[in-house]
């Protein structure tokens, strides 16, 4: 039961947020959200999530999300934390244009740089395609529209303790 709430949570979020990733089906979300990390409030209710994906040489944190009702608090910086602290990959790298989402990455530790190896670089930019090509074929063009409208303001955050992406 807490994976299909924590599932549906998550489709509302994909679905109502530009800059997010396009929602799957229900069954794939509730495996993703299994192996996310995802912190709740006093009731047990998800208020942030990220997720954990393997690229060529890198993994990268994505699908960032805090709820709206609870952004200010802090939140994504403890998200950031913890997801960090799951796992002992290196290097980890973040993509966004969010403000808060960069502090919080600057203070966990993350720097701001260019991905140099390109088995990685061209992994991100086929995941990216592909999310694009789905937005496009569920005719959410809305979403697409943001994501390439904006896609020079995205940077490239990096954390990797002393190696390099």
């Amino acid at each position: 039961m807490g994976a299909e709430r924590d599932a549906r949570w998550l489709l509302q979020r994909l679905r109502e947020e530009e800059d997010l990733r396009p929602p799957y089906r229900l069954q794939r979300e509730q495996r993703w959200v299994m192996e996310a990390t995802v912190l709740r409030d006093e009731d047990g209710s998800p208020t942030a999530y990220t997720e954990l994906r393997k690229h060529l040489f890198a993994v990268e944190l994505t699908t960032v999300v805090v709820d709206p009702h609870h952004r200010g608090k802090g939140l994504s910086h403890a998200l950031v934390e913890a997801a960090v602290q799951s796992t002992t990959a290196r290097p980890l790298i973040l993509f966004t244009r969010s403000a808060a989402l960069q502090r919080a990455v600057a203070r966990a530790g993350f720097v701001q740089r260019r991905i140099w190896n390109p088995l990685t670089l061209s992994s991100v930019g086929l995941r990216a395609a592909m999310r694009c090509g789905r937005m496009l074929l569920l005719g959410d063009l809305r979403k697409l529209w943001a994501q390439v409208a904006h896609v020079a303001a995205f940077r490239c955050w990096v954390l990797d303790d002393g190696k390099t992406a």
